[in-house]
């Protein structure tokens, strides 16, 4: 009975090139782009983290985040680029969304284009991410696979954004203190991933 104990660690020890990105063939080019935003660590902290930015500050900032962060990424996503961007890409995101944490977490009063500039100026993590992934898997369809990419975005900015909103409206300065402290999980996310690529 002892080698149930030792089975998970066999199993690891013959398991084969884990990917975080692996794209599949079956589930199609706009959904391997959907999917993009949701399985990617460093894009999930970075749309969450922007989502409770826009809860946390003015309407006009809001629809900076929420809308025009996804369009950017669009747009940036369709530039040449190089495959071999993509680890630098990827650490850009994790340094972005680290960024918007901590700018979560302070929740000091900042001038309106400051907040949209951050915005806009994260959006370019995820959309050089999903050129370079693009330049890679040369297979994949550019128009499906980044318009399945932008609305993945789309979706997780705006679900983290509404959530944090009506929780904000309901429970007042309860829920402010609890975006401030996902924050900073978020932030402590980042950095943790950034140590573990330059380790």
């Amino acid at each position: 009975m002892r080698w149930r104990a030792f089975a998970p660690a066999l199993l690891f020890a013959l398991a084969g090139d884990a990917r975080a990105h692996a794209f599949s063939p079956d589930a199609g080019h706009f959904y391997n782009g959907l999917m993009h935003a949701f399985i990617d660590p460093g894009q999930v902290l970075i749309l969450l983290g922007l989502g409770l930015l826009a809860a946390q500050r003015d309407l006009v900032t809001a629809r900076t985040v929420v809308i025009g962060m996804p369009l950017l990424a669009l747009i940036v996503s369709a530039l040449p680029v190089p495959a071999d961007w993509l680890p630098t890409a990827e650490a850009g995101v994790l340094l972005g969304a680290g960024l918007v944490a901590l700018t979560v977490v302070l929740a000091r009063p900042c001038a309106a284009h400051w907040l949209q500039g951050l915005a806009l100026v994260s959006a370019l993590g995820p959309g050089l991410v999903n050129a370079a992934e693009l330049a890679r898997a040369s297979w994949l369809v550019p128009r499906l696979y980044l318009s399945g990419a932008a609305l993945g975005i789309f979706m997780l900015v705006m679900s983290s954004f509404v959530l944090a909103s009506t929780a904000r409206r309901l429970f007042g300065a309860l829920a402010e203190l609890a975006m401030r402290v996902l924050a900073s999980w978020l932030l402590a996310g980042s950095l943790l991933l950034l140590a573990l690529r330059w380790a």
